[in-house]
């Protein structure tokens, strides 16, 4: 939309995001720069593993103001829209925080102090978009703060639902993402899951530099381009996948049944999953505990709202 808009863009990120980018938008530049890079225990409680990582997230943040300084004069930057990154800012340059999570889910008391840290950053850009509804339909709590904000509506690269069919490709089609090694936890266990079916299915392991491949009655496909991921949801019944935020605006648009299987420890998760559950019906099962038999589908209600038109509110108020 920005690019409608006669904008030039550019975009930064990991070499991850370059692979993803360069097939989705060739002709956009990207410049490669570091993430915070979290690791996860195998456990179910992740506190103590996040706590060890907070010097490593401060370098990152002040690493990355420097980097933000230097890329906005090389490139002769005007707007920097920084998803999640509390350091991806510029002096020189109007700086939008983009996020759903204006308020952090997590134990007491080391939450309140998080809390207060989230807001500080938060408050040191010109503006905070968040990519939700104003009734905040589908982040809840998250985005439920006195912090000043324009919501601009779900953010995704799906434009039209998925249609229902009477026959399918793949009972199941299983997502897998996040970091490791609860990402490798989670594949092993669904594919367990899957054999015990008898039925064709599918997974998507995330992994850029893989191939497609099957075994006995499970197809595992790579990271999948939009055209490629939204065949392969059209040819699936239905989907297990994390209950991410970003999963969560792309099925709201897609409309598709789906079982969440939330990061044990990823409080935003486990808070989402519980959200939707209690909102939609959508059902959620703990990693480890997986049971298909025992598992319900339901598709995230569409409401009569306009994301397009939040969008271009925003962009009117930042003269974009």
């Amino acid at each position: 939309m920005l690019q409608e808009r006669g904008h030039e863009v550019i975009t930064c990120g990991n070499n991850t995001s370059y692979n993803i980018y360069k097939k989705e938008f060739s002709e956009i530049k990207h410049i490669e720069i570091q993430g915070y890079k979290p690791y996860y225990s195998k456990k179910r409680s992740q506190t103590w593993a996040l706590i060890k990582q907070i010097p490593k997230f401060i370098k990152t943040i002040y690493s990355e103001r420097k980097i933000a300084e230097k890329i906005s004069l090389e490139q002769n930057a005007d707007i920097i829209i920084s998803d999640n990154r509390f350091g991806f800012r510029s002096s020189k340059t109007l700086n939008i925080y983009l996020t759903h999570q204006l308020k952090i889910k997590g134990p007491s008391p080391l939450i309140k102090i998080v809390n207060q840290i989230n807001r500080l950053f938060i408050k040191k850009f010109d503006h905070c978009w968040v990519p939700d509804f104003k009734n905040s339909l589908l982040s809840g709590e998250l985005s439920d703060s006195n912090l000043e904000k324009i919501f601009i509506g779900p953010q995704t690269r799906f434009k039209k639902i998925v249609e229902e069919r009477k026959n399918y490709k793949y009972k199941y089609l299983a997502i897998i993402s996040g970091p490791e090694p609860q990402r490798s936890l989670m594949e092993d266990e669904i594919q367990n899951c899957f054999l015990k079916t008898n039925e064709h299915c599918a997974i998507i392991n995330g992994l850029t530099n893989t191939k497609e491949i099957s075994a006995e009655k499970i197809t595992f496909y790579p990271h999948l381009e939009t055209t490629a991921f939204r065949e392969l949801l059209t040819k699936s019944e239905l989907l297990i996948c994390r209950s991410g935020y970003s999963s969560i605006m792309d099925l709201y648009v897609l409309q598709k049944k789906v079982l969440f299987i939330p990061t044990p420890g990823q409080t935003e998760q486990e808070y989402l999953a519980k959200y939707h559950h209690k909102t939609n019906s959508i059902y959620y099962q703990k990693q480890g505990r997986i049971d298909l038999k025992k598992a319900s589908f339901n598709f995230i209600q569409s409401k009569s709202e306009t994301k397009k038109k939040l969008l271009k509110v925003a962009f009117n108020k930042v003269s974009l």
